[in-house]
């Protein structure tokens, strides 16, 4: 469905020729390409990666807006998997949220040399997480409804900043997920509370790393270590942190932990990181 619709990648380029694996970053749900560009993306090309952040369709400057309630997370991955498959060696993937439910699904298919899950949805989907949130915060749909319409108020930054951040956030920082809040689509929302329903293959054995928010209130701890023990892979729980990591303060912490398990993929040429117990990335 998507093949023949434009898509849109934000890039950035390292100052010099490193020979490292270039980087692809897949957005989470009600966001687009531009939640990488205040952080990730400058932060890893002065590493030396060139670095790629794709608007899935629907979202951003990609095509397919008006169609975006007929999309699923098949759409999604198929234009991902399509834009895999137009670079010149297989990219390292880094997904958020939903957009690493999509790397999950390329590394199924060993689309990628290796991948990293942000605040990963679980394998069970997104049922539980979605009750949990609707009893904690009855108000939260309806203020993400509003912003999503661009109608912006106190109340709508109030509940933002519970749901996805933590107290000791900024207000710059829930401002600028305000700004980038976009619709969603139904039919994905619908495909990931009901992941419980999917038989996925056996995880392929590729470098993977999964990194949690310890204050994570969407996919807390416990939901994430589902993912990591899916494919064995090595778990950092960043302290303090929520959902929306990528953009608060503690994004140097998120960073630190990826550029430092990045290094050893590189160290050992591609070969799989032996699984290692549960860290607490405190840097």
């Amino acid at each position: 469905m998507t093949s023949s619709h434009p898509l849109h990648t934000l890039h950035r380029a390292p100052r010099s020729v490193t020979g490292k694996a270039p980087l692809l970053f897949v957005h989470g749900g009600y966001v687009d390409a531009r939640c990488w560009e205040a952080h990730f993306l400058p932060h890893f090309a002065s590493r030396g990666h060139d670095c790629y952040a794709l608007d899935l369709p629907g979202h951003g400057r990609s095509g397919q807006r008006d169609e975006l309630d007929a999309l699923g997370l098949s759409d999604y991955f198929a234009a991902l998997a399509r834009v895999i498959r137009s670079f010149a060696s297989k990219p390292i993937l880094i997904g958020h949220s939903m957009g690493a439910c999509l790397v999950e699904r390329a590394l199924e298919q060993s689309l990628a040399r290796a991948g990293v899950l942000m605040s990963p949805v679980p394998p069970n989907g997104t049922l539980e997480s979605a009750t949990n949130l609707v009893l904690r915060y009855p108000q939260f749909l309806g203020e993400v409804a509003n912003l999503t319409k661009g109608v912006c108020t106190a109340k709508g930054l109030q509940v933002l900043k519970q749901v996805y951040f933590t107290p000791a956030t900024r207000n710059e920082a829930v401002l600028r997920l305000a700004q980038l809040v976009q619709p969603e689509s139904l039919r994905a929302i619908s495909d990931m509370a009901l992941m419980c329903w999917r038989w996925p293959p056996k995880a392929p054995a590729l470098p993977v790393l999964v990194v949690g928010g310890e204050l994570d209130t969407v996919f807390p701890p416990h939901m994430v270590r589902r993912v990591a023990k899916r494919w064995r892979a090595e778990l950092r729980i960043i302290p303090a942190a929520g959902h929306a990591m990528i953009l608060d303060g503690h994004w140097q912490a998120c960073a630190a932990a990826i550029a430092d398990w990045l290094d050893r993929i590189e160290e050992f040429d591609g070969a799989a990181v032996s699984p290692t117990d549960e860290a607490i990335c405190r840097v």
